[in-house]
């Protein structure tokens, strides 16, 4: 339930199947090398969850009997930021804990700002881990919110002759948005590649257009463009699928 709300709020997370859970928690398929995780649940003032964390730690010691213990979190998930900072804070306060690796993490988590000194905190792989192929240009449109009301009329075209077409986007101030096949001038011109990316909320179309990748048919467009479709928190996809 916990990581359904986080989807809601997430743009890029995707579903988490039963056997997901079942295979995450030791329930079944269980490899020899099995590590039993601790857990740890935030709950706010009125009891309700509002973030979950999965870890494992080793039992490493100097020679002079300190610990060098290191925590591995598994997946941490927080709907709300008192949440998730209360879940780090717990992680890097666990006894004969030295070191604590975070595991994957979006790319405007808290982390490592949260830390009294960020530099204490080092990024040791970064990847790419979601990729989007729109198919379907209205129902995807459709499909997601938008940050501001406003209209634009997109010229998509896609070498594959699967999504081209030019569509015209209507957003609300509620945030949702309709989308149709339009025979009026476009307002942008650009690939189904470029609109992927917008569409996840994370690029700038102002950006794509300087490079070259999206075209303005009208002046103010790409700006415009951004107000609608910039999401507050960019885009992560917490599982490999």
């Amino acid at each position: 339930e916990l990581h359904e709300r986080l989807r809601g709020i997430q743009p890029g997370a995707v579903s988490r199947s039963d056997l997901w859970w079942k295979t995450a928690t030791g329930a079944v398929h269980v490899p020899p090398t099995w590590n039993e995780p601790y857990f740890a649940v935030y709950r706010s003032a009125d009891g309700e969850v509002e973030g979950l964390v999965s870890y494992t730690a080793d039992d490493k010691w100097s020679d002079s009997k300190q610990p060098l213990n290191t925590a591995r979190v598994d997946w941490l998930l927080a709907v709300s930021p008192a949440a998730e900072r209360a879940l780090w804070r717990y992680l890097c306060s666990i006894d004969w804990i030295a070191k604590v690796k975070s595991g994957w993490r979006a790319p405007d988590d808290l982390l490592p700002f949260l830390l009294p000194d960020p530099r204490a905190a080092a990024v040791t792989t970064y990847a790419d881990w979601l990729w989007v192929r729109l198919l379907d240009v209205v129902r995807a449109l459709e499909a997601r919110t938008y940050e501001a009301a406003g209209s634009l009329v997109l010229e998509v075209a896609d070498g594959a002759g699967l999504a081209g077409g030019r569509y015209r986007l209507q957003a609300s101030a509620d945030g949702t948005g309709t989308c149709a096949a339009t025979t009026e001038e476009a307002d942008l011109t650009l690939d189904v590649a470029e609109l992927a990316t917008l569409w996840l909320g994370d690029e700038s179309a102002v950006r794509l257009a300087a490079l070259g990748r999206v075209r303005e048919e009208r002046a103010g467009a790409a700006r415009e463009a951004d107000a609608l479709l910039r999401t507050s928190r960019r885009p992560w996809c917490p599982d490999l699928f």
